[in-house]
């Protein structure tokens, strides 16, 4: 399993926290080492993320569709409800933890990614990732992926760059795009180890076209070997971040660590789905034992304290900033100024009033 930070990290000089959300992504990426990219789909789970001391973590679209709509990945989570996940969790922990977004394929067709892009930037985000699925995508695990023809995966990359260089020019609001291919697992007519061959050296090819266009990380899904991961990196000159995604008791075997995926030339190292799993794993532990009747949950081992349940939803800094907003302003220079200039023109004018009468 991947290495977790035990503390918070600065990063570097270059990137403040009062930077925007894409330029401290941007700084993250030139660090050294390969950096764990956990996902999240609510505020709860984000400010688990940001409690643990990861600089950067990942929206995942899989996540978001199982929580909130409790239904699988398969094109049926909207922009909309994508956007108000995004925009709910950059509020929570926007300003301290760089958060990627699942744009699947831009909701649409180029006038939608554009529209995606620019709402992806505005509600907070720090990257997007746009892939190369026919729309409505699927969950690179399901049945039937499919991908368009590589000209259009280049058109659509393109595009999402185009609509992050003129939103920036014309706002200053920045994105770091991610160019996907799911190409390696998407479905071929041809079969066996030829069939299995073509999908590697397709997604190598997109990968290589999304690198010359400018994607600022490029991410090949379904990688199934050390061997085809070193391929990719020697396949992409320009020394462009690339991510790899793993899951937990996946059909793809071993899950590497970070410092594995690194030393195979991987700059983040995404585990989207482990947080869903491990929150669905507790609850279903959790709700059978509430239905057996046998014994009662235990506080420290199974449960939070309350205490810390409370406070971990904010209640302590609501309490603090309500305390703030009740305390008299100081008077200026440390004496009392007297009525306020509008008080004083609300006097004047009752008083006009009362003479007129």
């Amino acid at each position: 399993m991947a290495e977790l930070p035990t503390k918070r990290r600065r990063l570097d000089a270059d990137s403040t926290l009062s930077q925007d959300p894409a330029g401290r992504l941007r700084a993250l990426l030139r660090r050294d080492g390969c950096h764990v990219v956990p996902g999240c789909y609510d505020c709860i789970t984000a400010k688990a993320i940001q409690e643990a001391g990861f600089d950067v973590c990942f929206m995942s679209g899989y996540a978001v569709s199982a929580s909130r709509l409790g239904m699988p990945d398969v094109g049926l989570c909207t922009y909309s409800e994508m956007l108000e996940s995004a925009t709910n969790i950059c509020r929570c922990i926007g300003d301290q933890v760089c958060v990627i977004g699942d744009g699947d394929t831009g909701y649409g067709g180029l006038s939608n990614l554009r529209r995606t892009v620019e709402g992806y930037a505005r509600s907070g985000l720090a990257g997007i990732s746009i892939e190369d699925q026919v729309f409505p995508k699927r969950c690179a695990y399901a049945k039937g992926v499919e991908v368009v023809p590589r000209e259009e995966a280049e058109t659509r990359l393109r595009a999402a760059l185009l609509a992050r260089d003129e939103l920036r020019a014309r706002t200053g609001l920045d994105l770091v795009v991610v160019g996907r291919t799911d190409a390696r697992r998407a479905v071929t007519p041809e079969g066996g180890a030829e069939g299995d061959a073509a999908a590697l050296e397709e997604a190598l090819c997109r990968c290589e076209a999304f690198e010359r266009l400018g994607a600022d990380i490029v991410y090949a899904e379904g990688l199934r070997s050390r061997e085809e991961m070193r391929a990719l990196h020697a396949r992409l000159r320009g020394g462009t971040p690339t991510m790899l995604a793993q899951v937990e008791g996946g059909a793809d075997g071993k899950v590497l660590s970070a410092a594995e995926a690194g030393d195979l030339g991987f700059k983040l190292c995404l585990f989207g789905v482990t947080m869903l799993n491990a929150a669905l794993c507790a609850a279903r532990r959790v709700a059978r034992q509430i239905a057996s009747g046998d014994s009662h949950l235990e506080v420290g081992r199974e449960l939070l304290p309350f205490k810390e349940l409370y406070a971990s939803v904010g209640f302590d800094e609501v309490y603090a900033w309500e305390a703030r907003a009740r305390e008299p302003a100081p008077s200026r220079g440390g004496k009392d100024d007297g009525p306020s200039a509008q008080d004083r023109v609300g006097h004047c004018l009752w008083s006009i009033a009362a003479k007129e009468k």
